[in-house]
């Protein structure tokens, strides 16, 4: 890189550092410094960067400064104070342009419309010049002689570049633009550029904008560029009717709007871009130095109108754009209801198929409780019949020992007695006396010791029934399976 560029000593002032508080919005929370002695753009202090004033009264720059300028930085390779007001004006336009028409936008977008150039005057500096036939903003100046003086440096922090790392951007000047694809997106932003809505259809052309006005995909860093350059518009309007109270009237942007790349350079008519004039007479186009600024607040002001078209050619073919356009949304919002409607329908299935799943289940553990139920109680019912028939058993056999043992005294009774006839000692009507006597004894001791029967059917026992026997005989269980 040539070392003939010097820097002059700054003129910036605490005033001027003051101005862009008051004037131009800057938040309180950006602090803004004016540079040291031995701090130029190309040696800043560490976390600090330089700027220029005229990126503020000029392009419409604020703080913070929108990401997807920083990032457009980074891929170039350059450094934030590399670039001229001329370079900066266009990115913004080109920005807020994209973001009105909710498309995105980077380095391929912003390399398909202009020229980046070395700046021979300045070394080491870089500004851009539309490519042919793609003019989108006019009465910016090429050079600013005077652009370089008024330097500050302002504190690198979350209230100046937002969530962007600022450490992607290089400190060093780089001598070369680092080499760039493409963009997808390219033919697009052309075609907005270059052919801006029709006024013919009213009905084509009100969904149209309803469309355009609605970005699919949108980064927080291009809400937060429009959103400030509409806040630095009031900023600007305010002032500028403080220096001159000549007309009421809203400033105008002009944009120049050509057929195609190849086309010629002629100019047309400017494109008016502020509510409430289509009918009149389109003044002279004003110094770009308000453009960028009225651009992003007029685009989004309270009745705007898009700016009408040159020729009934572009307005039929806007008018087919549109129709397209309000097509392909159609097509879509039908898409997202078919998408939905399988979705749901794919959830309920699911939902039918595992309550049919619970239901088999249940009637599973039902059948196996039942199962279980009928087992336990069958095996009860035998175990007490195998006691019974113990007891029975036993039973019997006490009846044939007690009978036996009854004949057995029995018959020793009428021995002795037989006996004691025989010997004389015993008449037959005392012994008879003694043993009616004794008969009425033995009755009162029979009925005191009377038991009931122990015979099964006596017995209050659980009862299966038959149809409970015949199915648990008749149902199988798998060898392993698990109940519920």
């Amino acid at each position: 890189m040539s070392s003939s560029f010097s820097f002059p000593r700054p003129t910036t002032t605490t005033d001027n550092l003051e101005d862009l508080y008051k004037v131009y919005g800057v938040d309180r929370a950006v602090v803004l410094d004016l540079a040291g002695a031995t701090e130029t753009p190309k040696t800043v202090r560490g976390g600090y960067c330089g700027a220029y004033r005229s990126f503020f009264h000029s392009c419409g720059l604020t703080f913070p400064i929108p990401e997807p300028v920083l990032e457009i930085l980074e891929e170039l390779g350059l450094s934030f104070t590399q670039i001229l007001p001329n370079f900066l004006s266009h990115l913004i336009a080109l920005l807020v342009r994209a973001r009105e028409e909710g498309l995105p936008f980077g380095l391929g977008e912003f390399r398909h419309h202009v020229l980046v150039k070395r700046n021979k005057q300045n070394p080491g500096t870089f500004l851009v010049s539309p490519r042919p036939g793609r003019h989108v903003i006019v009465d910016v100046p090429y050079r600013d002689e005077k652009w370089h003086e008024q330097f500050f440096v302002f504190n690198v922090d979350r209230a100046s570049v937002g969530d962007f790392d600022f450490s992607r951007l290089p400190r060093n000047w780089a001598e070369n633009i680092a080499p760039s694809g493409s963009s997808l997106m390219s033919d697009e932003i052309r075609g907005l550029i270059e052919a801006p809505p029709v006024e013919g259809s009213e009905h084509e052309a009100k969904y149209s904008r309803e469309v355009v006005a609605t970005p699919s995909v949108q980064a927080q860093s291009s809400d937060r560029l429009v959103r400030h350059l509409v806040r630095r518009s009031s900023f600007r309007a305010s002032g500028s009717a403080s220096r001159s109270r000549a007309s009421d009237r809203p400033p105008l942007i002009s944009i120049r709007d050509t057929e195609d790349e190849g086309s010629s350079l002629e100019e047309r008519s400017p494109i008016l871009l502020s509510p409430g004039l289509e009918d009149e007479t389109v003044p002279r186009p004003i110094s770009g130095v308000g453009d960028l600024i009225s651009l992003a607040g007029r685009m989004r002001s309270a009745g705007c109108r898009l700016p009408s078209l040159a020729s009934s050619a572009e307005k039929k073919a806007y008018a087919k754009v549109a129709v397209a356009s309000s097509k392909v949304m159609e097509a879509f919002k039908k898409y997202v209801v078919v998408m939905e409607d399988r979705e749901n329908e794919a959830y309920t299935t699911q939902v039918v198929a595992q309550r049919a799943k619970i239901a088999a289940f249940e009637v599973e553990r039902d059948q196996d409780i039942c199962l279980a139920s009928c087992i336990a109680r069958r095996d009860i019912e035998k175990q007490y019949r195998e006691v019974l028939e113990s007891l029975k058993e036993n039973l019997t056999s006490k009846k044939k020992e007690v009978s036996a043992k009854i004949q057995l005294q029995e018959v020793i009774a009428n021995i002795d007695l037989l006996n004691k006839l025989k010997d004389g000692g015993l008449t037959v009507d005392a012994e008879l006396a003694r043993l009616k006597e004794m008969e009425g004894d033995c009755e009162g001791l029979v009925a005191s010791a009377a038991v009931s029967d122990w015979s099964i059917t006596e017995l209050d026992l659980p009862q299966v029934s038959k149809d409970s026997v015949d199915q648990v005989d008749g149902s199988s269980v798998p060898d392993g399976s698990d109940s519920s």
